[in-house]
């Protein structure tokens, strides 16, 4: 039996016209949704399904409602400014009665969404994506209101540029590249057509001369019209300079052409008549003012050589006059120099009362005359623009108070109390000249104590501003004294001037003290003014100066430490040094009580004798009962017996160092007392230690003790040496001898010494490279031995050398022992800065030796503290050296070796001075000076000069021992 087979079996009709609605449906670019009578999703496409941003959820038989819902509050669906539930309930609305298209914003895409009810009652929709098309609209919308905009610009541009173009006195014209008139203003008429003739845009610019051409304002000088048509056609089709013509009728015009970016052309026609007729008369002026300047310029010519000589002669007067001042002032200084070593030395032998006081006369008038001769080198040096300042570190205090301790002793003759006040706010390190600041406060104090008999002269300063880097600090000197009348105040500051100028005044005085003093101060920054004292009595001299501040502070480097709390009595007659203690033991935490007297302190120390005082600061000088009785009457008590005593006094008194011993005064200080020194005359005496850790000993010596000191002398003139050495060594002080720099060197290496006094010009190695080597190793150890110079030449530039090559300190050759003793005897050895040092060496080829003596014995003497032995050995070995070096020094002239002939004129120079030898010591100085700027020409010459001085002396010495 045959089995047939079995046909496919057919699609149900239901399913098949599903199936092709389905992918109808996806054939379709917008989404499409069908949903029931019940809001039931019947069907939909997978367009839709994107659209709704939720794909996963749509599926047939979900409701609209929870379609809808969903969208809105996962945020697909922007509701606007309408909430979640009121966008819904109006969608739901809209739904049930669908009407016209409608927009919906889901992220960035924008819908339109069309609904139609179907016959049973469902809903259809399509959704179409038209973001593209309404951001196509908005384009349109902006580039249509760009454009309206840009015609409304254009237009009242266009209304400008013509309001302009009018608005201007000048014809304006503008034609495109094939020379046709664009724009134009009515000015532009004027100049080529008659009134009421037709000016048109597009006409030619060729048309618009020929009707110049033919009103007949053709301007002159052509042979034709077309002659001047065809040359102001090819001016304008190449512009470059204006074009200029006069017109038949007078008018003068001035074309401007320029060529625009387009081929065209902007052309400018302005009326230039009246500038012409004015240029005309200018032109004439122009000729006339020509003649008056030439002669002008002849007559000032004239006058400007007149000028320059009368300018010369004046700078050559003062030239004279400032070189005649100093050389004067040096000239004075040399015997000056003579009649106070003579004095010193005088001093020192037994003398009578009667000639104790002459020498005491002559010491006086002496120091007069020399600060008089210093007034009037300062003066010219400032008037001729040569004093320099400095800027330097320098303690205030210190500075003060040691400047004011020079003038105690001229204040305590005559009875005054001499204080400084310096209040604890004010930086006491500062940037400044120190030197400059104590000329000026010598030369007011130094006034104040001349004018003043009795009462008080006062240094009082105060703080006027403080700032990170600055410090303006106020200075007053007052007194007590006479008082300068008003009407003479402005002339004790001018040059020469006094407030007294007459002929039976009290005191002398060249005038030139406060006149300097103010030119000081002006160059500081400030300036001096004078007004009347406290109460209309006195004077008040007042100044204000600002300083720099150093970089690192050290205010708080020495404050007290155990001194707080501490009570401490002051007994002084004098109210402003009462107050000036007060504050400077107040600001170190003490707990000063004051007494204006003796017995007043008497008393107090009664109230107190449950608890006494621990330290008491006593007054030497007071009226009814002196310090040093009222401290005999308080070591009468048992109770004072622990009691430091510390005495202030304006000056000595034979025999108190015995008193002090026997009323057990722990130390005396000098009024106007240092502070740095109170401090530790006072922690002392409390045996209170200092900040820095160390101890201050008690110590009941006065002032001015010192020590032997080993000294290392580098040397290599055997006149020098021996002065040095004898000198030092009858001092108390052991003495080592280097001959050169290397055997300096040699000599440091091997031991160490307090002070090295170092000569500059020496064989194998000078004292400069001796001072660098030195310096150099001790950047290793960390060491510093001092070093002082010793050296002829003092100037400035030597003095520069000198530090820089690390020394110390220096002394000028020939030396004075009392300036040998404080170099090597200074508490640092030579550590102190040295004091800038004036010097007149005379310039190569000056005749250095003129007018001086042949032979000085008591300059010598005076050099030597009035040794007569020691001269004696030294003119022995000056007898035996010189022949020495004055071969040297033929030699190195034959050779023409500057060096060694500066060297051997140096040390020659050096010698014969010792010895006396003023001239000689000249003579070899212009050597040295020859020498030293490298022109041997005239050393010849200068040689045989040297060789004259140097028979004459030893000459001179011959009958000098033979009178001995």
């Amino acid at each position: 039996m045959t089995t047939k087979p079995e046909r496919p079996r057919e699609m149900a009709p239901c399913c098949l016209q599903r199936q092709q609605l389905i992918e109808a449906l996806e054939s379709i670019s917008e989404g499409f949704t069908l949903y029931d009578a019940d809001g039931v999703l019947v069907a939909c496409n997978s367009r839709f399904r994107d659209y709704s941003g939720v794909p996963e959820m749509v599926k047939p038989g979900m409701r609209f409602e929870e379609l809808i819902r969903t969208v809105v509050e996962r945020g697909i669906i922007r509701v606007g400014e309408r909430t979640q539930e009121e966008w819904i309930a109006w969608r739901l609305a809209q739904r049930r009665n669908p009407g016209a298209p409608f927009t919906v914003c889901t992220g960035e895409r924008k819908l339109r969404i069309s609904e139609q009810r179907t016959g049973d009652g469902g809903v259809a929709a399509i959704y179409t994506d038209i973001t593209e098309l309404e951001l196509q609209r908005e384009n349109l919308e902006a580039q249509v209101r760009l454009t309206e905009e840009a015609q409304a610009r254009a237009e009242a541009a266009r209304d400008q540029l013509t309001e302009a173009l009018e608005s201007i006195a000048e014809g304006f014209a503008l034609f495109d590249a094939e020379d046709r008139l664009v724009l134009y203003n009515s000015r532009f008429k004027e100049h080529f057509v008659r009134p009421g003739d037709v000016v048109e845009p597009g006409m030619r610019f060729e048309d618009l001369l020929r009707a110049v051409v033919e009103r007949g304002m053709t301007p002159p000088g052509y042979a034709t019209s077309e002659a001047w048509v065809a040359e102001r056609l090819a001016a304008h089709r190449n512009p470059s300079a204006p074009y200029q013509f006069a017109r038949s009728d007078g008018m003068c015009v001035q074309i401007s052409e320029h060529r625009t970016g387009d081929g065209g052309y902007v052309a400018v026609y302005s009326d230039i008549t009246e500038l012409e007729e004015h240029r005309h008369r200018l032109e004439e002026r122009v000729e006339e003012r020509t003649a008056e300047l030439q002669a002008a310029t002849v007559e000032l010519r004239r006058s400007q050589a007149e000028l320059r000589r009368a300018r010369d002669a004046a700078e050559e007067a003062s030239l004279a006059k400032s070189e005649f001042l100093a050389n004067m002032s040096h000239e004075i200084r040399t015997p000056m120099n003579g009649v106070i070593g003579v004095a010193e030395l005088l001093e020192r032998t037994p003398l009578t009362e009667q000639q104790a006081e002459y020498v005491a006369i002559i010491q006086k008038s002496a120091d007069t005359l020399l600060g008089l001769i210093n007034d009037i080198l300062d003066f010219s040096k400032i008037e001729a623009g040569r004093l320099e300042l400095e800027t330097v570190a320098f303690h205030l205090r210190d500075t003060l108070s040691d400047t004011l301790q020079t003038l105690a002793l001229r204040a305590d003759e005559k009875g005054l109390e001499l204080a400084v006040h310096i209040p604890p706010e004010i930086p006491d390190r500062l940037l400044g000249d120190p030197v400059r600041l104590r000329q000026v406060v010598v030369n007011l104090v130094g006034n104040a104590i001349k004018f003043t008999d009795t009462g008080e002269v006062v240094v009082d300063l105060g703080l006027e501003a403080l700032d990170e880097g600055r410090a303006r600090i106020a200075f007053e000197v007052r007194d007590t004294g006479v008082g300068i009348p008003e009407a003479q105040r402005q002339r004790v500051f001018e040059a020469f001037g006094q407030g007294d100028s007459s002929t039976t005044r009290r005191d002398g005085g060249t005038g030139l003290g406060l006149s300097i003093a103010a030119q000081l101060v002006e160059m500081m920054g400030g300036r001096i003014r004078l007004a009347g004292g406290p109460g209309g009595h006195g004077s008040s001299f007042s100044f204000s100066i600002a300083f720099r501040l150093p970089e690192a502070r050290d205010e708080a480097a020495r404050q007290p430490l155990g001194l707080h709390g501490q009570r401490v009595l002051v007994v002084d007659d004098n109210r402003t040094n009462r107050m000036i203690l007060q504050e400077i033991l107040a600001s170190w935490g003490m707990r000063p009580t004051l007494a204006a007297g003796g017995q007043r302190a008497l008393e107090i120390l009664d109230r107190h004798r449950d608890a006494p005082f621990p330290l008491a600061l006593l007054d030497v000088m007071m009226p009814g009962m002196d310090g040093y009785t009222l401290a005999a009457r308080m070591r009468e008590r048992p109770e004072l017996a622990g009691m430091r005593i510390l005495m202030l006094s304006s000056g000595m008194r034979a025999g108190d160092a015995a008193l002090r011993q026997r009323l057990q005064i722990s130390r005396l200080l000098m009024k106007p007392v240092k502070q740095s020194e109170l401090l530790n005359a006072v922690a002392g005496a409390l045996g209170v230690a200092m900040a820095n850790g160390q101890a201050v000993p008690v110590s009941h010596a006065l002032p001015g003790d010192w020590s032997a000191r080993r000294v290392l002398l580098v040397e290599d003139g055997l006149t020098n040496q021996r002065v040095a050495i004898d000198l030092l060594t009858q001092r108390g002080h052991e003495v080592e001898l280097a001959c050169n720099g290397a055997d300096a060197l040699d000599a440091v290496e091997r031991q160490a010494f307090d002070v090295v006094l170092m000569d500059i010009h020496m064989p194998v190695m000078d004292g400069l490279a001796a001072s660098r080597a030195i310096r150099e190793r001790e950047r290793e150890s960390g060491e510093h031995v001092p070093i002082v110079a010793m050296t002829a030449s003092a100037t400035k530039e030597d003095r520069e050398r000198c530090l820089a090559a690390g020394m110390d300190d220096y002394v000028t050759k020939p030396f004075r022992a009392a300036e040998l003793f404080r170099v090597v005897e200074a508490p640092t050895a030579g550590g102190a800065s040295p004091a800038p040092a004036e010097s007149t060496d005379d310039a190569p080829g000056g005749d250095g030796e003129a007018g001086l003596p042949c032979l000085d014995r008591e300059d010598a003497l005076r050099r030597l503290e009035g040794n007569r032995e020691l001269l004696n050995e030294m003119v022995e070995l000056f007898l035996e050296e010189c022949p020495r070096l004055m071969l040297e020094i033929e030699e190195a002239i034959a050779r023409e070796d500057a060096a060694t002939l500066r060297r051997a004129a140096h040390t020659l120079k050096g010698s014969a001075l010792v010895v006396g030898g003023q001239a000689l010591g000249g003579a070899a100085q212009r050597l040295e000076a020859l020498a030293r700027s490298g022109d041997l020409a005239a050393a010849g010459e200068a040689f045989g000069n040297l060789e004259r001085r140097a028979s004459e002396l030893r000459t001179a010495l011959d009958g000098l021992s033979g009178e001995q």
